[in-house]
C-alpha cells in the first residue's frame, strides 16, 4: 500500500519503547501513520542525510549543495569503557547528534579547527 504524504504532523514512541509512529497528513487531507520498530530508527537516521542530498542535487542540479545547520552548542564526554570521546553537537532548535571520536579522530579534528583562518571568506550556508 502506498500513501502519498503532504506533511509530517508529529511522531510518537510507544510507552514500552518497542515501536514508534510517524503521523502524517496525506495529500487528500486524511490522517495516516506509519508504525515501525524502534530498531529502524538507526537505519532512518543513517539514510535520511543521503536521501536529502540526492533530492537537493536532483531538484537544483547542483552537486555542491548541502543541508547545513547552525551549531547551537557542543559537549565532550569520556565514553565509558573506552578511550573514545563522545562529541555531541546541537542546533538551536534542539537537533542533537553524537559521535564517538578515537584519540586520533579527536587530534585530527583539533588540528583541523586550529588551522581554520577566521578571516578567510566563508561560503554562505546552503
Amino acid at each position: 500500500m502506498e500513501i502519498v504524504g503532504k506533511g509530517l504532523t508529529d511522531c510518537q514512541v510507544d510507552p514500552t519503547g518497542v515501536s514508534f509512529r510517524l503521523n502524517l497528513e496525506s495529500v487528500d487531507g486524511h490522517p495516516a501513520s506509519l508504525i515501525l520498530p524502534v530498531d529502524c530508527l538507526r537505519a532512518l537516521l543513517m539514510t535520511l542525510p543521503h536521501v536529502i542530498e540526492k533530492a537537493l542535487k536532483a531538484r537544483y542540479k547542483d552537486d555542491t549543495l548541502k543541508v547545513v545547520y547552525p551549531m547551537g552548542g557542543f559537549s565532550l564526554e569520556a565514553a565509558a569503557g573506552s578511550d573514545s570521546t563522545i562529541l555531541t553537537m546541537t542546533t538551536p532548535d534542539g537537533f542533537k547528534v553524537s559521535f564517538a571520536l578515537t584519540p586520533e579522530d579527536a587530534g585530527g579534528l583539533a588540528t583541523s579547527l586550529v588551522g581554520i583562518d577566521g578571516a578567510q571568506r566563508r561560503n554562505p550556508f546552503n
